[in-house]
């Protein structure tokens, strides 16, 4: 074959690449001119709001230390049908071609997460949080001790390619949302064996809504509930992003900086910004190859969220997100089957709500009733040890 021809197949090659990622982040940024549903007012009726208990917390987050979870060999790996939790952590190695492949077993490997326990013993509820884009497990810092001194477990792990796992160049520790579910479901049971008869509960922001909303989906007998912050995949600015990456499709492995602009519209807060881009364990630069993995990852919220149909759902939007489009959130929450289900608009928030210290009195008082009311549902319906 000549060079010349070589050349125009090359050409050809890139430009049908560039087309198909095209129209895959045009799906993700599709703009609905109605919004799918009303916010459902917040009321005493429904989370009885207190006063903040510790406002000091507020203002000087702590940090927790990493738990490592060590290597163990992959012996009784869960599935859907086994309720009971294992009694040591199992991790399972995927087959990432479809969001079934989770449900795959295979070889070992090791994860970390980090963990703020409740102050009181035993805890009202666990949560296991999961980041933003661009994010780590630490962005929950302040958040998660709060939580800690309300009572309630917090736990937080790094999707696969950011925070920890940046700088790892081994094939299972790049991007990759699919192993990032099965490192979730083995940290929800090696939390539950922790926990005992203490039900837990997902949260996740953003990206990480998606991702917890996700395993939501796929493993309903591991968690109790979930919480999901903006987790739609309908972005400000999405079609001019996607026409980048169809351009930029010509080098898919090349980095370009995609962070900047997250940075710019998740948060006002100029020195927030700074300290965001200054962090080395941010993950803001990415391929188009991951970029589409990205979406297309993001896209498929909508068909998950409608396999939701009895777990309890918390769903938020920032009124002030210029991010993320409330559209997007909206059609998530009309799509959950689940009777147990609430979306509160909160007027006053950027796109991030838990992260970065960027909560307020009044979201952990929100979150806080929620997880009570909600193991008490569970309780009262007879689930003495909830699941």
């Amino acid at each position: 074959m000549s060079l010349k021809k070589k050349v125009a197949n090359q050409i050809q090659l890139s430009q049908v690449f560039a087309v198909f990622f095209l129209l895959t982040f045009s799906i993700a940024s599709e703009v609905h001119s109605k919004p799918a549903v009303k916010p459902i007012p917040l009321g005493n009726s429904d989370f009885q709001i207190k006063q903040i208990k510790h406002p000091e917390s507020l203002a000087q987050p702590r940090v927790s230390h990493p738990v490592a979870i060590p290597r163990v060999s992959p012996r009784s790996v869960p599935t859907p049908s086994v309720s009971p939790p294992p009694t040591s952590p199992v991790f399972p190695h995927p087959v990432a071609s479809s969001p079934e492949a989770v449900l795959s077993k295979p070889p070992s490997f090791e994860t970390s997460f980090t963990s703020w326990p409740a102050k009181t013993k035993p805890p009202i509820a666990a949560i296991v949080s999961i980041h933003g884009f661009g994010l780590h497990k630490e962005s929950f810092a302040g958040f998660a001790q709060e939580m800690a001194n309300r009572g309630i477990s917090t736990y937080a792990i790094d999707v696969r390619g950011f925070g920890s796992w940046i700088g790892d160049s081994s094939e299972d520790k790049k991007l990759d949302f699919y192993q990032t579910m099965l490192d979730l479901r083995s940290s929800i049971y090696w939390v539950k064996t922790m926990n005992p008869g203490v039900p837990v509960f997902l949260l996740g922001e953003s990206m990480g809504g998606a991702v917890a909303l996700q395993a939501t989906a796929l493993f309903p007998e591991c968690v109790s509930g979930l919480i999901a912050s903006v987790p739609g995949a309908d972005f400000y600015g999405g079609k001019k992003t996607a026409m980048e990456v169809a351009l930029r499709m010509v080098r898919p492995n090349s980095k370009f900086n995609v962070g900047d602009k997250v940075v710019e519209k998740a948060t006002s807060d100029k020195q927030l910004q700074e300290n965001w881009r200054k962090d080395p364990r941010a993950k803001l630069e990415m391929t188009p190859k991951q970029m589409a993995q990205f979406a297309a990852f993001m896209n498929q919220s909508d068909e998950m969220a409608a396999r939701i149909d009895s777990a309890p759902v918390l769903m938020l939007q920032g009124g002030k997100d210029k991010l993320s489009k409330a559209d997007g959130t909206e059609r998530l929450f009309k799509a959950l089957k689940t009777p147990y289900k609430n979306y509160v608009l909160l007027d006053d928030a950027e796109h991030l709500i838990f992260e970065k210290g960027q909560y307020s009195a009044r979201t952990a008082d929100i979150v806080e009733n929620w997880l009570v009311k909600q193991t008490q549902r569970l309780k009262s319906a007879g689930f003495a040890n909830p699941r």
